[in-house]
């Protein structure tokens, strides 16, 4: 049971750590178009 909730924590962190990295992406990219018209 250990093993798998270790592996549950470490595959939702992934999730976060990948949606933060996505949604770090678009906010950059709507800086730079504000910036820029």
């Amino acid at each position: 049971i250990e093993k798998t909730d270790i592996q549950r924590a470490n595959k939702v962190r992934s999730t976060k750590g990948l949606l933060v990295h996505v949604f770090g992406k678009i906010a950059a990219a709507f800086i730079y178009l504000i910036f820029n018209s």
